[in-house]
């Protein structure tokens, strides 16, 4: 991976990176990608690969477990701000930004 791979990974992480930490990551995730080779490598010549379980019917009936509203109350009280029944929360996307 090069350097416009590294910081096109922390643009969608949406993290900001050093000059420091962009030439560490590279070398690390070289690292890292060269490790994953081999052992994909030596798990294709033995064929020894992880298989699943005994698959077995994991479904169950649906019961409700909760009064409703039991807790609506004590939460809306721990909130630092409410809006009716609702927590009100500053907004964080804008849905006119583009990435």
């Amino acid at each position: 991976m090069n350097r416009e791979d590294i910081l096109g990974l922390a643009r969608l992480s949406r993290i900001e990176l050093s000059e420091h930490e962009i030439e560490s990551f590279t070398k690390e995730i070289d690292a890292v990608l060269s490790y994953v080779s081999v052992v994909d490598e030596i798990t294709a010549h033995t064929g020894d690969t992880k298989k699943p379980g005994a698959l077995r019917n994991v479904f169950r009936d649906d019961v409700v477990t909760v009064v409703k509203d039991a807790h609506t109350t004590d939460l809306l009280r721990a909130a630092p701000q409410t809006k009716g029944r609702h927590i009100a929360v500053k907004k964080i996307l804008n849905q006119d930004q583009t990435i």
